[in-house]
């Protein structure tokens, strides 16, 4: 596996005006060490070098469901820690990804809004938010608003 991953190229026009391109990139390895290290039940998901990190994020989301509903505080620990260690990294594209691969979707289970309201730090609700609000209703929005502000912020070692 090569440590790095060119994850987009832009283009603009060079002082001469010739075409430059900048290659914008991530340590691939980074992510996948740690979702390794953090994550064994989602080990074929990291291990599959042609999926990307929104695909594991996804799939995340989903390991995240299944802990609410199981009750399981160890795996929502390391669920959310993960999320946040991404969406904390410099590299704006892995950040991005923990935004719309995981984040944009947490309340898609309503059912769970109660249990996952308790585990969103503030700065990653700042960032989301928008997204919510042109996929929301304005009742499904204010019913999270209401539940984000009666949730204190999430312990510093759950994420």
């Amino acid at each position: 596996m090569t440590p790095w991953l060119r994850v987009g190229v832009r283009w603009w026009t060079a002082p001469p005006g010739r075409p430059v391109r900048r290659v914008v990139s991530c340590r691939v390895g980074d992510w996948r060490t740690r979702a390794s290290a953090l994550l064994p039940e989602l080990s074929a998901v990291v291990e599959r070098e042609s999926w990307s990190c929104h695909v594991f994020l996804s799939e995340l989301w989903q390991l995240a469901a299944e802990a609410h509903r199981d009750g399981d505080g160890d795996v929502l620990r390391r669920v959310y820690g993960f999320a946040h260690w991404c969406f904390q990294q410099p590299e704006q594209f892995l950040s991005n990804a923990s935004v719309v691969s995981f984040y944009e979707h947490v309340f898609d289970e309503w059912e769970l809004r109660d249990e996952v309201a308790r585990w969103l730090p503030a700065e990653v609700v700042a960032k989301v938010r928008p997204l919510w609000e042109w996929r929301w209703p304005a009742e499904r929005l204010s019913e999270v608003d209401r539940l984000l502000a009666e949730s204190p912020p999430p312990d510093r070692n759950a994420v």
